[in-house]
């Protein structure tokens, strides 16, 4: 079970949510106000952020808006018998203190009262229901016109619900507490787990979500807008149809390393890695035996808690981009474009709004490997093992053929992680998915991880070289200018293509470069080509045929071209 950072501060304030609804019928006006009221500081605040109109069945929304952020009105017209109209509420513990469902009342009462062919119902929110601190909750109102009534009323009806939200008396900060930075759950990501099929199901986030000591990471999705209400408001344990999830990702704690090689050359071995909170002192280490933050938490100018990281490559197409098993990576689109279809994920449409959807940086993908190569992933007892091989091709694997090397098939592996490739391929082998043998190709060995990282397609990140005087070397990338810095990684050049001296502490080069030896140069003999000036983007993890080649620790270099075996990864930032 997973250990939930406590807060420090114990405050027993009450916050009452009131939930005023008056129904009319035809000319007539419903109208639901809701309100926040009660102590609130800026340890225990819990307020409305969204209101969502749900299915609507001869009824017509008039009005609905939150004032405040404590006070939300809505009004509807109900037609006829049969009319029936649902809302979507959001609400958001802001505070530093995980709170609680202590009381529920007006229900009853509301619909006890004339006319009583008019009900309303409340679902996805139940006393004793959690709400933790920085999450958030969404619940649905109803009302209902009995389809067996025989007259219209001549009064409409009110519902004035009361929430009454309290501190979790289960919050206590006497107890040991972890290190490790909660995922963000905001929005209209889904948390996930997996049942014994490896089927995905709604988590409860209080429950056995994850365990980063028994290799079990954050997973969560985003879905279609027409299912995501009705997810959000389910119990844990509900199935999430695979047709209605757009993308799947895998949560990144925010960690420190220990160095073990700033200058020079290492062989493969445990990365020794401790999980910290953004409130810990942020480690400064430059020399072997100190230790780093991890550089990828620090996202432009601001620190982060983690960050969401896709679970396979990109899948779907340019304008309709998804990250999902058993498809074909997306590939065929040059840096720039690859850019703008990942941000283009940053929407309603896939409940990312609140979110910082972007193509992977270089430092982003170090972060990931050295999670890997860590006792959280692939290594036990300070041995490692090295992630096995998408080694799946639908090209054909023959010169002078329309595609010699085409995209791979997401979340499979190969049989060992340096298998030949397969070609020809529309699918995983027979039992080599990502819920069955596959699981060799994700970073934790089990379904929980993430896949693709060895072999697939190259992984272009936002990372390249400067020329000499320092000015952007676009190239082919159809880039015209310099990404904001919060988006790229920036290099030096070096003298020549096996040098990686002006590598960076924390982005999977540099330190874990076995030799300057030409090609295999890396940890587990992987690839190691640094960036020159007329290829100066880099690439990651290496394609389904490049065997002992490729891998996590894998680097090479890109025109930032579009090319049929060039994908990507994206990344969400909270």
């Amino acid at each position: 079970m997973r250990t939930r950072q406590k807060q420090r501060i114990i405050i027993g304030t009450l916050c009452a949510i009131v939930i005023g609804l008056t129904v009319g019928y035809a000319v007539l006006s419903q109208t639901l106000n809701i309100q926040g009221i009660g102590n609130i500081s800026g340890h225990f605040e819990i307020l409305f952020t969204k209101i969502e109109e749900g299915k609507m069945n001869e009824s017509t929304t008039i009005d609905k808006q939150i004032t405040n952020t404590t006070t939300a009105t809505f009004t509807i017209d109900l037609k006829k018998p049969s009319s029936s109209g649902e809302y979507f509420i959001t609400v958001e513990n802001r505070g530093m203190i995980d709170a609680y469902v202590e009381s529920i009342q007006g229900l009853d009462e509301a619909n006890s009262t004339e006319p009583i062919d008019i009900t309303f119902s409340l679902e996805g929110i139940e006393i004793n229901d959690k709400l933790g601190a920085k999450q958030s909750k969404v619940f649905k109102v109803k009302v209902n016109w009995n389809s067996n009534a025989t007259s219209i009323p001549e009064t409409s009806k009110d519902l004035t619900l009361t929430i009454n939200f309290a501190q979790d008396p289960n919050d206590n900060p006497s107890e040991i507490v972890s290190d490790i930075e909660e995922p963000v759950i905001k929005d209209g990501l889904i948390p996930v787990t997996y049942d014994e099929n490896g089927n995905t199901v709604k988590a409860d986030i209080y429950g056995d979500w994850y365990s980063y000591e028994n290799r079990q990471w954050a997973n969560a999705v985003s879905v279609t807008s027409n299912s995501r209400n009705e997810y959000l408001i389910a119990r844990a344990g509900t199935p999430v149809e695979e047709s209605d999830i757009l993308a799947y990702y895998v949560w990144i704690p925010r960690y420190r390393y220990q160095l073990w090689n700033v200058d020079g050359f290492s062989n493969e071995q445990e990365i020794q890695v401790e999980f910290e909170t953004i409130t810990t002192e942020k480690s400064i280490g430059d020399q072997n035996g100190e230790w780093l933050t991890h550089p990828a938490f620090t996202f432009g100018y601001e620190e982060i808690s983690g960050f969401w990281f896709g679970k396979f490559e990109m899948t779907g197409t340019k304008e309709n981009p998804m990250i999902k098993p058993n498809q074909k990576s997306l590939t065929n689109l040059n840096n720039k474009d690859m850019f703008d279809s990942i941000k283009s994920m940053n929407s309603e449409t896939y409940g990312l709004s609140m979110y910082d959807s972007h193509m992977i940086k270089n430092m982003e993908w170090g972060a990931v490997a050295y999670l890997t190569n860590s006792k959280y992933g692939k290594s036990t007892n300070g041995v490692c093992e090295e992630v096995w091989i998408n080694n799946v091709n639908t090209g054909t694997g023959q010169a002078n053929t329309e595609v010699i090397w085409g995209p791979t098939i997401t979340g499979c592996s190969g049989i060992s992680s340096s298998a030949d490739v397969k070609n020809n391929m529309t699918s995983c082998e027979i039992g080599r998915d990502y819920k069955q043998e596959g699981v060799k190709a994700s970073t934790t060995g089990n379904i929980y991880g993430i896949y693709d990282l060895n072999g697939g397609s190259w992984e272009r990140t936002m990372a390249s070289i400067v020329s000499e005087d320092g000015s952007f070397l676009p190239v082919e990338s159809g880039f015209l200018e310099y990404p904001n810095f919060k988006y790229y990684d920036s290099y030096l050049p070096v003298n020549f293509q096996y040098d990686f001296s002006q590598g960076k502490l924390g982005d999977a080069m540099k330190e874990t470069r076995k030799s300057t030896e030409p090609n295999s140069n890396g940890w587990y003999m992987d690839y190691g080509y640094y960036p020159v000036i007329s290829a100066p983007w880099f690439a990651r993890g290496g394609n389904s045929a490049s065997t002992n080649l490729s891998g996590v620790f894998g680097v090479s270099y890109s025109t930032g071209i579009e090319g049929s075996a060039n994908g990507s990864r994206a990344v969400i930032a909270p």
